[in-house]
């Protein structure tokens, strides 16, 4: 009888021999699986921190575009308010030449060291044509920091003093 019972396992393990050989995955499917996972998370986690970047870049370029632009209005507000007297050439006094800080009570950016430094300088220049009664307002924001992602942006326009 114990026999018979060998016999019988014996039979089982020789008419099903295929299934002890493609039990599981090999240790090189388990590899390459994980590989094609990694890839495939990899690549946009890559594009999303790039885009990220990027997205901080451009709102640093905006900003300083408009405080460029800030700074030329400036200086007309004072032509307006003063009739003119304020204008003089060469790099204008500070205000006009500055670090700027930005408002903690939102009240907007500022050269008077009130609120958080920021990245920002601003330098505006007031050059008189010659022989004549125009002036050219340049107003140039620099980024300073950090240093490798220096850039400047200059506005300009020509007034009648």
């Amino acid at each position: 009888m114990l026999i018979n019972l060998r016999m019988a396992n014996l039979n089982k393990r020789q008419s099903r021999p295929h299934l002890n050989q493609s039990v599981g995955f090999t240790l090189i499917e388990t590899f390459v699986a994980i590989t094609v996972l990694v890839i495939a998370v990899l690549g946009p986690m890559t594009l999303l921190s790039k885009a990220l970047q990027n997205s901080r870049y451009i709102k640093d370029e905006i900003v300083a575009t408009y405080l460029a632009q800030e700074g030329v209005e400036l200086m007309i507000n004072n032509r307006n308010n003063e009739g003119g007297s304020q204008l003089v050439s060469g790099t204008a006094q500070p205000p006009y030449s500055c670090q700027l800080y930005l408002d903690t009570n939102n009240q907007g950016y500022n050269c008077d060291s009130k609120g958080a430094p920021t990245i920002f300088t601003r330098t505006v220049k007031v050059d008189q044509i010659a022989g004549t009664e125009q002036y050219t307002i340049t107003s140039t924001v620099e980024r300073i920091s950090p240093p490798e992602a220096s850039k400047k942006v200059t506005s300009s326009s020509i007034i009648f003093k």
